[in-house]
């Protein structure tokens, strides 16, 4: 199916206001689609059903999710959707301040012996006349390496977002990961020079989910990369990919394992997880949750990165950054800036 029966079945989901999901993995060239005729909210407690699951950084019992009883899928889109004029945010005093100070005194916590890392966030609400699904396509034309993805219902919200990061794979042999951390501008002439910072917070977060995934599988069983580039958009990032046998446990007690990933929340986890709950003084929702399709065919999880919520004509990024006791207060402000201008292209 052609890009404009894709955008008029959108325009038609949109219209009905019924609960969808519509998607792409990374890499593929089929668009997906998970829709309801009624709007119920249902959950999931174990990740037992098939559907399009929905948790947060702050996690639950109960996961909000779409089932996948009705299904359409399209061919991805040759057209496109992204308008290329760069945006740029002027700086907003008090905005920067507040993050500057969230900063210091997440640098003290570390120098205290407290905390070796952790990832502190902000969101920024823009004016958008178009609707989630036009922002969806425009998503799904500029990230083909990501999982790219527009949720709607009327009972949860609406959510967008392109996220490189995979949560867990699990196959019918194997079962994968990611540890991701460190961002760069993407420069297709040049490959990216990583700073002693970006390694730091790299190291941390892999062996962070090394020890995670100790209390799983053996250690003889987790195989790893060495460090790799990882292009998302215009940004690119350091990544090492785990592999390990065929999941052993539930695919809940996994999740609960893992969750939050040392590159949302920090190192140690507890520690990380209960300074961001107490310093940042707003709920992250459904940003640094995780996300994705489980159904008998697949399964393939993501940590909910560069997202945005829609909410008539408001859409509220959210950006983050890894401090470690290198940090500079200055340069993760600007970190935060262009993560929130790679998604802004879209509005």
């Amino acid at each position: 199916m052609n890009a404009i029966t894709l955008e008029k079945r959108l325009d038609v989901l949109w219209e009905s206001q019924l609960p969808f999901v519509v998607f792409r993995l990374p890499e593929s060239k089929k668009v997906t689609i998970f829709f309801q005729d009624d709007k119920q909210l249902y959950t999931t407690t174990d990740f037992s059903e098939s559907g399009f699951v929905m948790t947060s950084f702050e996690n639950s019992e109960d996961y909000p999710f779409i089932p996948n009883s009705k299904i359409e899928s399209f061919t991805k889109p040759s057209t496109q959707f992204i308008d290329n004029q760069p945006i740029v945010f002027p700086d907003s005093p008090k905005s920067k301040q507040e993050f500057v100070n969230l900063v210091e005194a997440a640098k003290e916590e570390i120098a205290q012996g407290k905390l070796q890392k952790v990832v502190l966030s902000r969101f920024l609400d823009l004016h958008s006349e178009k609707k989630p699904h036009k922002l969806f396509l425009a998503l799904e034309s500029k990230y083909t390496h990501a999982l790219t993805y527009l949720w709607h219902h009327p009972l949860v919200g609406s959510w967008l977002g392109a996220t490189p990061e995979q949560f867990v794979e699990p196959t019918p042999t194997r079962t994968h990961t990611m540890a991701l951390a460190g961002t760069q501008v993407y420069n297709p002439d040049k490959p990216p020079l990583w700073s002693n910072k970006e390694k730091e917070e790299q190291g941390l977060v892999t062996q962070q989910l090394l020890l995670d995934l100790k209390r799983v599988y053996e250690e003889g069983e987790i195989e790893y990369s060495d460090p790799k580039d990882k292009r998302a958009g215009n940004l690119v990032h350091l990544c090492t990919y785990f592999s390990m046998p065929k999941l052993k446990t539930s695919l809940k007690n996994l999740t609960q394992v893992l969750h939050p990933t040392p590159a949302v929340g920090g190192v140690p986890k507890k520690e990380a997880k209960n300074f961001i709950l107490n310093k940042e003084e707003y709920s992250r929702s459904f940003y640094t949750g995780f996300l994705g399709p489980i159904t008998l065919d697949k399964t393939s999880l993501f940590v909910n990165l560069r997202c945005a919520e829609w909410k008539s004509g408001r859409l509220r990024l959210y950006v983050g950054a890894g401090i470690t006791s290198s940090s500079d207060s200055e340069q993760e402000w600007k970190e935060t800036q262009r993560k929130a201008e790679t998604l802004a292209q879209i509005v």
